[in-house]
C-alpha cells in the first residue's frame, strides 16, 4: 500500500513538472528562442562551408563558395575566409580579428591573388561593399 502511495505521488510530480515545462515553453517567443541559441557558447574552434548568393537589380544570381575557419582566443575571435569559387574570386582571402573590447576596432585584411598582395582594411572602409555584396 505504501509503495502504491509513493508511486502515485511520483507520477503526479512527473506529470506536474511536464505540464510546467510545457507552459514555460509556450511563454517563449521566437525572439527569445533565437537569443538563447545566439548566446550559447560555440566552443573554441569552428569550421564552416558558406554559400554567398549575390542578386543584382534584374534578379540575376551569382554564387560564391567560401570556407571559413574561426578560433575563439578568449578576449578576441580570429577568423579567415577562403573564397573557393567562382574563378574570378578564387583564392581571395579575408581575415578578421574581432575584439570583445567594444572600444577597440576590428582588424581586417584581404589577400588579392591577382596582385599577390595583402591589404589592410582601414576602420573607415569597413562600411564599404565587400566582394560585390552589401556586407
Amino acid at each position: 500500500m505504501k509503495a502504491l502511495k509513493i508511486t502515485s505521488i511520483l507520477t503526479a510530480v512527473i506529470i506536474a513538472s511536464g505540464i510546467n515545462s510545457q507552459l514555460h515553453a509556450q511563454e517563449l517567443t521566437g525572439r527569445d528562442i533565437v537569443e538563447k541559441v545566439y548566446n550559447l557558447p560555440t566552443g573554441g574552434d569552428q569550421t564552416s562551408d558558406l554559400t554567398m548568393t549575390l542578386i543584382n537589380k534584374s534578379g540575376k544570381e551569382r554564387i560564391r563558395k567560401i570556407k571559413q575557419f574561426t578560433k575563439d582566443m578568449g578576449d578576441m575571435e580570429k577568423s579567415i575566409m577562403f573564397f573557393q569559387s567562382p574563378a574570378d574570386v578564387k583564392n581571395t582571402s579575408f581575415m578578421n580579428w574581432t575584439y570583445d573590447d567594444e572600444s577597440k576596432s576590428d582588424d581586417q585584411w584581404i589577400y588579392l591573388p591577382a596582385l599577390k598582395k595583402v591589404k589592410r582594411i582601414s576602420s573607415d572602409s569597413k562600411s564599404d561593399y565587400f566582394m560585390g555584396s552589401d556586407f
